[in-house]
């Protein structure tokens, strides 16, 4: 069972206005979502003029797997996001937070373990696209596209280049994730003016691909606790902070996202990066500012442990929801995952380290 908290920061003379939206538009809908009122409350139980009181509300889900699930559900109804709407605009402040029922029971809570072992700085400039096909491309076009990214490896100054067939084309995600790492940004403009991408990707490009979502990848922070991993799954997450996210909220967003490997083992590689525009000109703007990339063993495992961990849905999901009172990513995402053939995020660290024991 999971304990559902929210806090509500209210004046003494809206409560009742706060109560009426709670039972009209809201109640009814969050037990088709899975949420049990159990207990609310006010406090201090006085009205103190200008100061405020909190109103809290006490709620219960049956598992980790209902808490998803009233995620989703609350996300794709837009009457839950005009409510919060409507309730920030007289009440100044809300948190919603999760409990443990248990809070006096003998087990440990989940902790971290250290990363500093794992870490290090890819060698590079990468680059790494969701490439969207056209509605109707056929087995041939397809074949084409696929033997013409793959060639990508061979061109001067690519260190290495991976094209993923994204699992499911949903959540954002395109039918491929495309990553290529050249030696550096000029070696990676040059490429995009070479006549192999301008004679031979770019008519594919334009032949095959409804939309091609490209960046560039500035590095936050990376580690690998298998930089050897050459099959399993690769995750690639696209996020956007909102508009009017601070520093301090940037800070915070990359933080908590980089302590996720701590908490979970079964994050084997990782890296977060800031979104830039391609190198060579073309895109000016990009509708994402982060890139979180890991490796799993198996998909079980992105599915499994990575899902059903608290570091993920009561502490960094609330960045993400806008019923938590928290919210500084925007609800639209991307999440595409894919097969690993050939190993990238440990293979750069590893290419790294070792190109820095060769120029010592």
């Amino acid at each position: 069972m999971i304990v559902v908290q929210d806090r509500i920061s209210v004046a003494a003379a809206d409560l009742p206005r706060l109560r009426a939206l709670l039972e009209q538009r809201y109640l009814p809908a969050a037990r088709g979502r899975g949420l049990t009122l159990v207990d609310s409350g006010v406090s201090p139980p006085l009205d103190r003029g200008r100061q405020p009181c909190t109103f809290w509300l006490r709620w219960q889900l049956a598992d980790v797997g209902a808490f998803w699930t009233m995620r989703a559900m609350a996300g794709m109804d837009p009457g839950v996001a005009a409510f919060w709407a409507e309730v920030d605009g007289f009440c100044p402040a809300r948190t919603r937070e999760f409990l443990r029922p248990d809070a006096f029971a003998d087990a440990p809570l989940p902790g971290p373990v250290p990363l500093a072992a794992f870490l290090g700085q890819p060698r590079g400039w990468r680059e790494t696209a969701q490439l969207h096909l056209r509605s109707g491309i056929g087995a041939e076009q397809r074949t084409a596209l696929e033997t013409a990214l793959a060639r990508m490896a061979e061109q001067p100054g690519v260190l290495d280049a991976h094209l993923g067939h994204n699992i499911a084309v949903a959540h954002g995600a395109g039918h491929y994730t495309w990553d290529v790492r050249y030696r550096d940004a000029e070696t990676a403009a040059a490429a995009k003016a070479s006549a192999f991408w301008t004679g031979t990707l770019a008519p594919l490009f334009d032949r095959c691909l409804e939309r091609m979502d490209l960046m560039a990848l500035e590095t936050v922070a990376a580690g690998a606790r298998r930089p050897d991993l050459r099959t399993g799954i690769k995750r690639t997450a696209l996020f956007r902070l909102m508009d009017g996210v601070d520093q301090r909220g940037r800070d915070e967003f990359e933080r908590d996202t980089l302590e996720m490997p701590a908490y979970i083992p079964q994050i084997l590689n990782w890296r977060l990066s800031r979104a830039l525009p391609p190198a060579g000109g073309g895109a000016t703007t990009i509708p994402w500012s982060h890139v979180w990339e890991q490796e799993y063993a198996r998909l079980d495992d992105l599915n499994g442990p990575y899902m059903i961990h608290p570091h993920h849905w009561a502490f960094v999901d609330t960045l993400f929801d806008f019923e938590s009172g928290r919210q500084i990513v925007d609800t639209r995402i991307c999440h595409a995952y894919c097969p690993l053939d050939g190993g990238m995020l440990g293979a750069e660290l590893a290419q790294s380290s070792q190109h820095g024991k060769e120029t010592r």
